[in-house]
């Protein structure tokens, strides 16, 4: 793991989002006795404080946290990161818009305060996604709610095969 700066406020930030990785890989009875995200305690994760025009991809880490703008509106986040997974096909960006807060079974989600743009490999995820979809750990989550996470990976827990 590797956290960049030494700036106080990137290190309270850097303290908060290893926080939520933490409460986000707790095992919870109320999904199973599953994490909300079962591989993000053993990821090799970097935390970076980033312009959100300037994220880029990153081969060396399994995710690279980047936290973004505090101003950026939900809906221009969403959009950028769109932009993001249309050009860089080979990776996976996921936003997470500190204002909007998301539960699997009532339990919160999302980080909460700030906003981020999670990076990974498509291939690794996709992996991880159909790993997942041959145990019950989707059978926890809000049909709808999962569509909008999983987008075209949907397929993979539609997919009567993979079950």
């Amino acid at each position: 793991m590797i956290i960049s700066g030494q700036h106080p406020m990137k290190d309270k930030k850097s303290k908060y989002i290893l926080h939520w990785i933490q409460e986000i890989s707790k095992i919870r009875p109320e999904l199973g006795n599953f994490s909300i995200c079962p591989y993000a305690s053993g990821a090799n994760f970097s935390i970076q404080e980033q312009k959100l025009s300037q994220i880029m991809p990153n081969s060396d880490f399994d995710v690279i946290i980047n936290i973004v703008e505090d101003d950026i509106d939900a809906n221009f986040l969403y959009e950028s990161v769109d932009n993001y997974n249309r050009d860089y096909p080979d990776y996976k960006f996921i936003a997470d818009h500190g204002k909007t807060n998301t539960y699997i079974q009532g339990i919160q989600t999302n980080n909460g305060k700030y906003n981020l743009v999670l990076c990974q490999s498509r291939n690794e995820l996709i992996e991880a996604r159909e790993k997942l979809a041959k145990t019950n750990y989707y059978d926890y989550w809000d049909k709808n709610y999962l569509k909008e996470v999983l987008e075209d990976d949907y397929r993979i827990i539609d997919d009567g095969k993979t079950r």
